[in-house]
């Protein structure tokens, strides 16, 4: 392909990603399968063609990590410039302080950490850019919540001087949630909108792959076969999951038959600045309202659910509140109101024989949310969010995980420690269903010598 006067060998399918790339129709492409498809130099090509012929454009490269983005993604930048013999004053100068690729037509790509940062839930540092056109690498690690605030940036940028489409390329392995929900479904459905399209590709698409390669693909595990080598979106490793893909995605969608206007607000209380204070109203068992405040005094943050108490008309005994850490203090300023302890004892019964699912938790968060785990299988609960929200509730809830593995201990999930290794935030929003299902149980308890619905969940399927 030529394309100013540089001779790229393209593959079938990154032609393909080019001439959608160069459209005036598409501003979101996503470019993924399987491992070594071709996507390196697909990126390499559009960007560094864009900044030599539109003087000042502003375009960037965006991953989870800054660091994988210079270790990792810049090392195919070079790889190009040597393959292609680009001529020393085209190849554009990293500005190290600044984490900018310079050119001398006075156009620059920079490069951008789209990690999840405590201080920045709102990716506030963001807000204020103005870019052309840009790329996400690896976009299934990134939160969708950066991503649709980088969308909001590009086209400010002399593209109504050149005429230029504002456009975002992600490229990614197949993984569950926003890119999977974005761009496989639709496109599987063929109900992908105009502006958006999907290239699947596998490596097999591309003719320049090291067959060894391709050998130690397929003498890797299951799960690695699954994703990098034929590129499948629907794998699962589900050993240790409390809650499966088709019950969290159906959460934002279901038919609750048995409607209630009983109201409850759930809360969690930030704990010393480090993660969100968020407040959720229920009527019955939809949520119909989610406020989230990334800094908030107690004292504000009590007279706020007040507010809320009285235009949703909630009983304070219907208000539950976090009460870990410094939530103790606004269980203190609501009084009467419901005090969740994590590590509390789950609520027991007295017919243990027909309730002996219940009685092997350990603790009363754990009990709790496997009485939300028998809510989604039976789809009578739902939450009406924005895609924000959807993305971090799903991602949490789909890293919920048993901690013990041995049948004659009691069944624990997983800490927040735990969750936050994997990413990278706590589960501020998990945790606000979870709560909910407080009144469940303790109703069950009321009313334990006459309910016979109990879901019997079958733990052995979930842990071995």
């Amino acid at each position: 392909m030529e394309w100013f006067n540089l001779q790229f060998k393209a593959s079938p399918k990154q032609a393909l990603a080019l001439s959608y790339l160069m459209d005036n129709v598409t501003s979101e492409l996503g470019y993924g399968g399987g491992a070594a498809w071709g996507k390196s130099y697909l990126w390499v090509v559009w960007l560094w063609m864009t900044a030599q012929k539109y003087p000042w454009v502003r375009l960037f490269i965006g991953r989870r990590e800054l660091s994988n983005v210079i270790k990792t993604t810049l090392n195919t930048y070079y790889k190009f410039w040597q393959d292609y013999s680009i001529p020393l004053p085209l190849m554009g100068r990293l500005d190290k302080k600044y984490n900018i690729i310079k050119f001398l037509n006075g156009s620059e790509i920079m490069l951008l950490d789209c990690a999840f940062q405590p201080s920045d839930p709102l990716y506030s540092r963001f807000g204020s850019l103005e870019l052309t056109q840009g790329f996400i690498d690896e976009s299934n690690e990134v939160e969708f919540s950066a991503i649709n605030i980088l969308q909001t940036r590009i086209g400010r940028q002399k593209n109504q001087e050149y005429w230029l489409k504002a456009k975002l390329l992600e490229t990614f392995n197949p993984d569950q949630w926003h890119v999977k929900e974005r761009y496989r479904v639709p496109f599987k459905n063929k109900t992908l909108p105009p502006h958006r399209m999907f290239i699947p590709a596998l490596v097999g698409d591309n003719p320049r792959v090291d067959p060894a390669y391709i050998t130690q693909l397929e003498n890797s595990d299951e799960i690695t076969r699954q994703r990098l080598l034929f590129g499948n979106f629907d794998w699962a490793s589900d050993e240790g999951k409390v809650f499966m893909f088709d019950e969290i995605s159906d959460l934002f969608r279901n038919n609750i038959e048995k409607k209630s206007d009983i109201t409850y607000i759930s809360c969690d209380v930030a704990r010393l600045g480090n993660d969100k204070a968020v407040i959720w109203v229920w009527k019955g068992m939809e949520c119909i309202k989610i406020i989230s405040y990334a800094r908030c005094t107690i004292d504000d943050l009590g007279n706020k659910i007040k507010g809320l108490e009285d235009n949703y008309g909630v009983s304070r005994r219907n208000i539950v509140v976090d009460s870990d850490w410094v939530g103790g203090g606004l269980a203190d300023i609501l009084r009467w109101c419901t005090q969740f302890v994590n590590n509390a004892s789950p609520i027991k019964f007295e017919q243990e024989k027909k309730w002996f699912v219940l009685k092997n938790f350990a603790n009363l968060k754990t009990q709790c949310y496997f009485k939300l785990k028998e809510f989604l299988e039976r789809r009578d609960i739902r939450v009406f969010a924005d895609w924000e929200i959807k993305d971090h509730l799903s991602q949490e809830l789909e890293n919920i995980y048993i901690k013990t593995t041995d049948k004659d201990s009691k069944i624990a999930i997983e800490g927040k420690e735990e969750l936050r290794k994997r990413i990278n935030r706590s589960s501020d929003y998990a945790d606000m269903v979870m709560m909910r299902m407080i009144y469940i149980v303790r109703e069950l308890e009321q009313h334990q010598d006459t309910y016979t619905g109990v879901s019997e969940i079958d733990f052995d399927s979930i842990l071995y």
